[in-house]
């Protein structure tokens, strides 16, 4: 390989590489950090593309390319716990069309450090036109089969990515910051976004959404299955290495904000079956003790050094070619630096322990041919879930919640609701829980019959819905008596959770009017006869709210003791011209 010229070697003095950490997007733990050019400005250049498109004319860009790896190699080494992280290096498409080009550089490189070819994974982008597709699978294929992983960046914004999943699918694929900007508040990016995530995660590659800058787009990227997550609102580039985290405890606790899922990480677990995955450099003679060991085994997880899926090996895949006369002569025989294991992986869908079941079914439903799906927790693999398993969860599911869901409204009742509230009394962060009661219910129900009255509970049970925000927990405790829970963050301020309660008793109120009849509404009341027999006066419907804050450290011991609280302030409430009363513990 040709030296640099002393004019492009002055360069390595200037330029400097910020890191940016790749985050898994329900723990928090970090899953590699990305390499990020600084300096080019310095030499001239008004963009980072437009300092490579010199290279690349100067016909360097290859070498030039190499030093840079090691430059970055060498720095990222310098961050603590770097041996469990992937290097993340976006990689110009244009390299190999460089004359100096050549194979096996960077494996040179990585062995110097103590590092595997799975450390790396190369970024390619389409933001460089691609102008010959097959050019562009060939080097996505040459890396490939140097046992180096590969990223599809900026996915989405250009004309070729679906036609690149379709030639030579890629380990890793990042969602384009155009697609998450404000995914909370556009339906069509979520939807386009949803799909995405589907397809790449049916292909067997992990997704990365790349750019969130807030909450509420972290909660969707959540939603809608991606894996991890990269941007602002993890952290900034940062040039000091020491800066990056092993873990980032903010996005940890905005998953675990979502105290729903918790009942169906359980019945998962209970089902998870903890086959014994083979490492991808192993041998085939590992694989096939591993086979030996349990004649049932019909499959067997791949998994890399650190524990991260890289699909499924079927038995049956293997028969043809060890039982044939010159199967294990071709297995030794090999044309590329993949490890044995590696031709024979197939994919299948990757999904966390936390998602929610629905989106799990969803995932394998969607794929023909998988025959479960793997589990991870933190992005890395803790077992396997068949499809069998998968129907028994989503059984166990339905019979749980059919036993405990209200039959009127169909919210979960008191099983769940008690869950919940002592989920909240055990998590450390700051939550809010209000009860609900409506005020003159029996007077109503009494002189309209309880056909009526169960209209007006229905009323209520979809104004919750709509009033309300959808990760919040509703539940119906029985007869006018509602529940509802958050944990609160930077999105879902204590403030903005009272606006939304007092917005829905305006909105009962308003409502509610209509299930009168014309005269008791223009009156404003109804005219019945009490126990005793006299003619009296009923106020028309509204809704009381009992809001509790329950701060960090705060003194509330159990859930009786919340009811208690409950039953004391309803009778505030009640007397209150707001139909509130808010306590702060």
């Amino acid at each position: 390989m040709e030296p640099l010229h002393p004019f492009y070697e002055r360069y390595f003095d200037v330029l400097d590489i910020a890191f940016q950490p790749i985050v898994d997007i329900h723990s928090g733990i970090s899953f590699g950090v990305e390499a990020l050019l600084r300096g080019s400005d310095v030499l001239g250049f008004v963009t980072i593309e437009a300092f490579f498109d010199h290279l690349y004319e100067a016909n360097i860009l290859y070498t030039f390319d190499l030093r840079l790896r090691e430059k970055v190699i060498e720095k990222f080494c310098t961050i603590a716990g770097f041996e469990n992280l992937k290097l993340f290096y976006n990689l110009d498409n244009r390299v190999l069309e460089m004359t100096d080009f050549s194979k096996g550089n960077t494996s040179r490189i990585l062995r110097r450090y103590g590092l595997d070819q799975k450390s790396i994974v190369f970024e390619l982008s389409e933001h460089n036109e691609i102008v010959n597709l097959d050019h562009f699978t060939k080097l996505m294929n040459h890396y490939g089969d140097e046992g180096f992983c590969i990223a599809i960046d900026d996915f989405g914004i250009g004309q070729s990515g679906y036609k690149l999943l379709y030639h030579c699918t890629p380990n890793i694929i990042k969602i384009d910051r155009f697609f998450l900007s404000s995914i909370n508040k556009d339906p069509k990016k979520k939807l386009l976004a949803h799909n995405m995530v589907q397809l790449a995660t049916l292909m067997g590659c992990r997704v990365i959404a790349e750019g969130v800058e807030n909450n509420q787009e972290l909660f969707v990227c959540k939603e809608i299955g991606a894996h991890m997550v990269q941007g602002y609102f993890v952290q900034h580039p940062t040039i000091d290495a020491s800066k990056i985290e092993i873990k980032y405890p903010h996005i940890m606790e905005s998953s675990t904000r979502d105290l729903r899922h918790k009942e169906d990480q359980n019945i998962i677990l209970k089902r998870l079956e903890s086959l014994k995955p083979i490492i991808i450099g192993d041998s085939m003679e590992a694989l096939l003790d591993l086979l030996k060991e349990d004649d049932k085994l019909f499959l067997v997880p791949v998994v890399d050094s650190m524990h991260h899926p890289q699909g499924i090996i079927h038995e049956h895949r293997l028969k043809s070619v060890i039982y044939s006369p010159f199967g294990r002569s071709l297995i030794q025989n090999r044309s590329s630096n993949l490890s044995v294991l590696e031709t024979y992986i197939e994919p299948i869908p990757v999904v966390d322990i936390k998602m929610p079941l629905e989106t799990i079914i969803e995932l394998f439903s969607l794929s023909e041919n998988a025959p479960g799906v793997l589990v991870v927790e933190s992005s890395r693999y803790i077992g396997y879930l068949s499809a069998r398993d998968m129907i028994d969860v989503i059984h166990e599911r339905n019979l749980i919640r059919a036993r405990d869901e209200n039959p009127l409204t169909r919210l979960p009742g008191n099983f769940r609701i008690n869950e919940y509230i002592a989920n909240i009394l055990e998590n450390p962060e700051e939550a809010i829980v209000v009860y609900f009661d409506f005020d003159h219910f029996k007077p109503y129900n009494d002189h309209y019959g309880f056909r009526n009255g169960d209209r007006v509970i229905l009323l209520f049970a979809e104004l919750m819905h709509k009033v309300l925000s959808p990760e919040f927990f509703k539940g119906h405790i029985g007869g006018d008596d509602f529940f509802m829970g958050a944990l609160l963050n930077e999105s879902t301020t204590f403030k903005s959770v009272c606006t939304q309660v007092e917005l829905l008793i305006h909105k009962f109120i308003d409502n509610v009017r209509d299930f009168y009849e014309t005269k008791d509404r223009e009156r404003g009341c109804i005219i019945a006869e009490d126990r005793e027999g006299n003619s009296k006066e009923y106020k028309l419907l509204s809704v009381s709210a009992v809001v509790i804050r329950i701060q960090k450290n705060s003194d509330l011991l159990s859930g009786e003791h919340l009811q208690r609280l409950f039953a004391q302030e309803k009778k505030i409430a009640k007397k209150s011209p707001d139909h509130l009363s808010i306590v702060e513990l």
